[in-house]
């Protein structure tokens, strides 16, 4: 079911990038914020199993308008000088809701039951929703949410000028790295605590606080990310340099037993040089991004979010349940190392100042 939500997502990011483009961000994003909490709504009120799939996979559909909408928004919105800013406290917002989300679902299921849960987390969206409307709703003139004139520059970019740079090196490239980003991520919540217990017999309180480390210093080094994006041009050396530094962490990681309280300080410095990278990565994607195409090329760009959180459990697990868990670590360093080569070569480091 979790996979049917996220694939939804991941192939409707790219359309709604174009739709956004097209009638204006507010409508998109607060019309998809409805839609994604009403399905969610009707699991728990109506709690039929056949109807499972359909309710997941319109709601992945709907939350695949926030990455193309909420990137348009910022690019629009907010000053050049503080853009990385923007961007590092977006990610972050987003790090601290997915931290809420299981204490509070399961706080509302244990206290009242499942469906209670699910409502109530939908019925909150809803008045986001509401807000959202009342508080931009009369902002219509504002660049950042009305729709595309038409005849306007904006238009100058033809379907096929846009498919053709969708598919140049450094958008190609840049999607691959959102690919090698969100594995690496992916691979190490999901299989580090597995490894390092498996390998090592590391003690489970021991593997879950290095994870933990690793999990928190990254919230806060997207927050200085977003401070090291204002201050520079060279974007993609900041990536390159913090994935360095991690892959070889990693390498190390699952090379030798640690001492716990060794453990967790690399752990937290691995942690706090990838979520340095996330405003660097945005930064370079609107670089490139040509005006009045923002929403469709972050659309096609954080589908690769979606791929590479998809791939890597597939291929991870399978390492671990055939015990071959030795080349968890070292696979996820090589996934940095090439991200880091990505980076370098996508020839995209001068932030756009218009």
């Amino acid at each position: 079911m979790l996979t049917l939500y996220s694939a939804s997502t991941g192939v409707m990011q790219i359309p709604m990038g174009f739709l956004v483009d097209r009638i204006g961000a507010l409508a998109v994003v607060v019309t998809g914020l409805v839609i994604l909490c009403s399905s969610i709504i009707a699991v728990g009120v109506l709690g039929d199993p056949s109807l499972l799939p359909l309710l997941l996979i319109v709601a992945g559909a709907a939350n695949g308008v926030f990455h193309p909408a909420n990137y348009v928004i910022m690019s629009k919105a907010i000053a050049p000088t503080r853009l990385g800013r923007s961007f590092a406290v977006h990610t972050f917002s987003g790090h601290v809701g997915n931290s809420l989300a299981p204490v509070t679902i399961i706080f509302l299921a244990v206290t009242f039951d499942w469906r209670v849960a699910l409502t109530t987390a939908g019925s909150l969206g809803l008045v986001v929703g509401l807000a959202m409307l009342l508080g931009l709703g009369g902002a219509g003139d504002d660049e950042a949410l009305a729709p595309r004139r038409k005849g306007s520059d904006d238009d100058a970019m033809t379907a096929s000028a846009l498919f053709k740079f969708v598919l140049s090196r450094p958008v190609l490239k840049l999607f691959l790295f959102f690919v090698l980003t969100s594995a690496t991520m992916s691979g190490m919540q999901t299989f580090s605590v597995t490894t390092l217990v498996t390998l090592f017999d590391t003690p489970l309180v021991t593997a879950s606080a290095a994870l933990t480390a690793y999990l928190a210093a990254s919230s806060f080094g997207i927050l200085a990310g977003g401070i090291v994006a204002d201050t520079t041009r060279r974007h993609d050396f900041v990536a390159a340099t913090a994935f360095a530094v991690t892959a070889a962490i990693i390498a190390l990681a699952g090379s030798v037993a640690l001492p716990a309280v060794l453990l967790i300080g690399l752990f937290a410095i691995g942690g706090l040089a990838q979520g340095v990278i996330r405003p660097a990565r945005d930064m370079m994607v609107h670089a490139i991004a040509p005006k009045g195409a923002t929403g469709r090329i972050f659309g096609f760009v954080t589908t690769g979010i979606n791929v590479g959180s998809a791939l890597t459990p597939l291929a991870l697990g399978w390492l671990v349940d055939n015990g071959r868990a030795h080349w968890v670590f070292w696979l996820i360093a090589f996934g940095m190392v090439l991200a880091l080569g990505t980076v370098l070569s996508a020839g995209v480091h001068v932030k756009r100042t218009t």
